[in-house]
């Protein structure tokens, strides 16, 4: 949300007073304006066993978090200045770029998807105004005509919390989400300006927002987020990043991602999004070495798709056993199926054992093509251990939630060169990251039992 160097850089929100600043939108604002939106194991329950590691309570299988299609979409459109690089108006040559060609099509499918029942689209100028989805998507594909003085982002984000925040709803905002401050003595303010604006209208508790970014060519006038640094004409020989935010109630936020912005490849970071357990389950003739075989009551009348005891025969540094969990990861986001992401962030706890996590790794097509228990899973985790246990002791599987790489490749503190960089991008996000309290929740835990052999 970059300024025209030809009008006044609005001053940071520092607070609810420069919110409702001339320039800016707020609540108030919105009133008048039109279409104001309306399974643990049993056998041997970790939590009971003295000494185990806390595990946290499952999410709703996959199935059960299927849910009626969402109440509502409204979709933001930014048109201030700095966003006609990315939409200018058709040439002779009718060249477009690849945030026209992305957009529109996005557009399209959010108008015809019946993941919603009600569908609204607005244009963000020095506030929203309702729009058509013909409009909106003219715009995109010929360019802004009048584009808009200034935007805000804490305004912006204060006004979908107080006017479009509902159940079953959620609202998306399509931006350069640049922050431009007046001077540089309000940048170590960004994340705190953020965390307020979310907030101004009360505590969320199931607040969610994932954060989807791309890059785009750029033809036109580039203006740096600070204005000291001067705007930029004829740019650019770069591609230029763009975002798509989702924010509303977490289980609508997981329902549009999942219908709508899973099917495009696109840097990622979700905040406060919880989701499904996946299915899981020990592998007993894939990859497997050592004595031990399933532990689970019932074991050999049972589907092999759900055992969680390993039952450990002998182990030893000289005989040591191997085993393989699947995993369905399916019903996540790609940023948690990406290999490198679980390599680093998926981690192994246990009580009194050397068990350890070997190696992390996608399904292949011969994996998927086995007539074996694992084709039903997307991931595998493959674990070592040489130390045979002396009772039933817990073992959890564990995603920890952590920032994706990307986002620190694509921040920078100065932005006077264009690149494939956004000004403060990090300190926007810390914004995000602090509505879900100090403590991080992991992405999911698989609890599993280890126990020696009867």
């Amino acid at each position: 949300m970059r300024y025209l160097s030809s009008f006044p850089r609005l001053l940071p929100a520092l607070g609810l007073s420069l919110l409702l600043l001339p320039g800016c939108y707020s609540r108030s604002d919105m009133k008048t304006e039109e279409g104001t939106a309306t399974k643990t194991p049993s056998d041997v329950p970790p939590t009971e066993v003295p000494g185990a590691v806390p595990v946290r309570t499952p999410e709703p299988t996959a199935e059960a978090a299927t849910t009626q299609p969402l109440q509502a979409v409204n979709v933001f459109l930014e048109v201030s200045g700095s966003m006609e690089g990315f939409m200018p108006k058709t040439g002779a040559g009718g060249e477009n770029t690849k945030f026209q060609q992305h957009v529109a099509q996005f557009l399209s499918e959010v108008n015809r998807t019946s993941a919603a029942r009600q569908k609204t689209f607005y244009r963000i100028k020095e506030r929203p105004y309702k729009d058509s989805y013909q409009a909106i998507s003219g715009t995109v594909r010929s360019g802004i005509q009048q584009p808009a003085k200034s935007t805000d982002i804490p305004s912006v984000l204060d006004t979908l919390m107080t006017n479009y925040y509902r159940p079953g709803t959620v609202s998306i905002l399509i931006s350069d989400f640049i922050y431009s401050p007046k001077n540089a003595g309000a940048i170590p303010y960004i994340k705190t300006d953020i965390a307020d604006a979310l907030s101004q209208s009360g505590e969320k508790s199931d607040l969610a927002v994932s954060v989807y970014g791309y890059t785009s060519d750029f033809r036109g006038t580039y203006y740096p987020a600070l204005v000291a640094s001067g705007k930029k004409t004829n740019c650019c020989d770069t591609e230029i990043p763009y975002y798509i935010w989702v924010v509303g109630p977490a289980g609508a936020v997981r329902q549009f991602d999942a219908a709508l912005l899973e099917q495009q490849p696109a840097k990622q970071a979700h905040f406060g999004v919880t989701y499904p357990q996946p299915n899981y389950s020990l592998l007993s003739k894939f990859q497997n070495k050592g004595s031990w075989y399933y532990g689970d009551a019932g074991a050999s009348k049972r589907n092999a798709e759900s055992y969680r005891v390993i039952a450990v025969s002998e182990a030893s540094p000289q005989q040591p056993i191997e085993f393989v969990v699947g995993l369905d990861l399916g019903q996540l986001p790609g940023q948690y199926q990406d290999a490198a992401y679980l390599k680093q962030n998926l981690k192994l706890q246990g009580v009194d054992t050397d068990a350890k996590l070997l190696d992390v790794f996608a399904a292949t097509d011969q994996n998927r093509a086995s007539s074996g228990p694992e084709s039903k899973f997307t991931h595998f985790a493959k674990v070592r251990l040489t130390k045979q246990p002396k009772a039933a002791r817990p073992l959890v599987l564990r995603l920890q939630d952590q920032r994706p790489a990307w986002v620190a490749q694509w921040t920078t503190k100065n932005d006077a060169t264009p690149a494939p960089k956004t000004f403060a991008l990090s300190s926007l996000l810390d914004g995000l990251e602090a509505q879900g309290g100090a403590e991080k929740k992991p992405i999911f835990e698989v609890p599993l039992t280890l126990q020696p052999a009867e």
